[in-house]
Formats: structure tokens, C-alpha cells, sequence
């Protein structure tokens, strides 16, 4: 997330206080969770960096695991949040990863985790050269993001699924691209009114192909590991599967890898 966009800051802002919610939603329960947490090394003794933590429920997890964690937001109601819920388990702190985060040394982080922030920044270089400056040799980043080919058909047919019993999101959402004709080869922003027309709080949200999101994570320096397309048919609960048919029959909404810094 990025101070150039300042209603994403805003957006998670007003969702702090309720993001409880959305982290005990299937999605992010039985499905991306149970994901990103099957990458992730050992934490044990090790010094993590959650970049993107919200109201800081997945950094007191690690903590638990026996983590050193530091979680870093746009937001400062949400970093307002996780210092209230779990200030004494890690250190919370307002950032914005585009711009440097000039409380972390270089080389001072083991393993960083950056769960669905990539699709609110219009350019990864900074991003990719801030976690490639932060990780050591040999350090692991484990990160989920939008899926670009979901993204672009969102995009292509201005439709959204209706994915809110899933989700925990409000049903009805709008979507509204800047781009009149999508080129998947493109990075484009759009925006998700998620509470229908008229939408008080929209979401910005920044698509990209596929070549980009990884290339240019293997050009700032790190090796993928794993890469993993996660099947809601899997992983979520049959009463929250039939609620949702779309879902079977789109391509996955998110895509989950581990790649270790040279």
C-alpha cells in the first residue's frame, strides 16, 4: 500500500476495528491461511517481518511460534489495532513498504510475509528492492496476491463473483476500471465499490500479469521456491462452496509462493 493512494489507507482504516471478522472468514480460515502457513519456514528463533499485518492476528501467530515479529501497516487504525490486541506479543509499526521502511536494518530480517498487499501498489520495484534490503542471504519470503488472470477478468467483464458468504465481504460489489479496454499485459488500477453503487469506501487495487508479479521478484534478487494456485474445492467447506458456484468455475482468486533471497 502506498501514501500515493490514500483511500487504501483510508479503506483499512475504516475496516480495522471489524477486521476480526474478515480474518475468521473461510477464505482466509480454511483456505489461504492454512496456505501461506505450509510455506512458511520454521519461525522459531528467527527474526520476522509481517508486512501488511492488519490488526496483527497472523504476526501474534508467529509470535506464538516462537517468532521476533515486527508488523508493519498503512494503516494506522489497523496498527492502532494490533497494538491494542497483541502489543505484547510483537512490535507494530506504521509503514509504508514502497517508500522504505527505515525502522528495519538491512539484512535484519529472516523471514518476511506479505499477505495480500502486492495488489494495492502500482509498481513492485520498490517493493521487491525493500524486501530483498531487509531479508538476508538466504532469507524466505512467503506472500499471497491477487490471482492476475482473476484480476483481469474481473476487470474485463466489470463483474465481481458474489463471494461475501465466503469472504466476509458485503455482497453487491461494483467494479469500475480506468481502463475502457483491459490489456492483460498491462498494469491497470481499478476499484471495488464493495457495498454496491455509490460505495462510500471503496477498494483500489492495482492488476498485473503474471510475467510481472514473479519476474520481477526473481530479477530483485530471489529463487522461487513454491508456487501454489490454491482450489477452493479443496480447501473450503461444502455449505460455503454450494453458496458460491462461481467460484468452481473461475480461475483461482489468489495465488500463493515462497522464494528464498540470494
Amino acid at each position: 500500500m502506498t501514501d500515493s493512494e490514500p483511500s487504501v489507507a483510508e479503506h483499512y482504516d475504516e475496516l480495522a476495528s471489524d477486521w476480526e471478522r474478515f480474518v475468521d472468514s473461510p477464505w482466509k480460515r480454511d483456505l489461504l491461511w492454512p496456505i501461506v502457513s505450509a510455506l512458511l519456514p520454521d519461525v522459531e528463533g528467527h527474526r520476522v517481518l509481517d508486512v501488511g499485518c492488519g490488526d496483527g492476528a497472523y504476526a501474534a501467530r508467529l509470535a506464538d511460534a516462537g517468532a521476533d515479529v515486527v508488523g508493519v501497516d498503512l494503516s494506522e487504525e489497523m496498527v492502532r489495532v494490533a497494538r491494542e490486541r497483541y502489543g505484547d506479543r510483537a512490535t507494530f509499526e506504521r509503514g509504508d513498504v514502497t517508500s522504505g521502511l527505515p525502522f528495519v536494518a538491512d539484512g535484519e530480517v529472516d523471514v518476511l510475509l506479505c499477505q495480500h498487499v502486492l495488489s494495492h501498489v502500482p509498481d513492485l520495484d520498490p517493493v521487491y528492492a525493500e524486501f530483498a534490503r531487509v531479508l538476508g542471504a538466504g532469507g524466505t519470503v512467503v506472500l499471497s496476491t491477487h490471482h492476475p488472470l482473476s484480476d483481469y477478468l474481473v476487470v474485463r467483464d466489470r463483474e465481481y463473483p458474489e463471494i461475501g458468504s465466503v469472504d466476509g465481504a458485503p455482497a453487491d460489489p461494483v467494479v469500475d476500471p480506468d481502463a475502457a479496454a483491459p490489456d492483460y499485459h498491462d498494469t491497470e488500477r481499478f476499484r471495488i465499490g464493495w457495498g454496491g453503487d455509490g460505495s462510500e469506501n471503496p477498494g483500489t487495487y492495482f492488476r498485473r500479469p503474471l510475467g510481472t508479479l514473479v519476474g520481477d521478484l526473481i530479477d530483485a534478487g530471489f529463487d522461487l521456491d513454491e508456487f501454489v494456485e490454491p482450489n477452493p474445492a479443496e480447501h473450503l467447506p461444502q455449505d460455503a462452496l454450494a453458496e458460491c458456484p462461481d467460484l468452481a468455475e473461475r480461475p483461482p482468486r489468489s495465488i500463493c509462493l515462497r522464494a528464498d533471497r540470494r
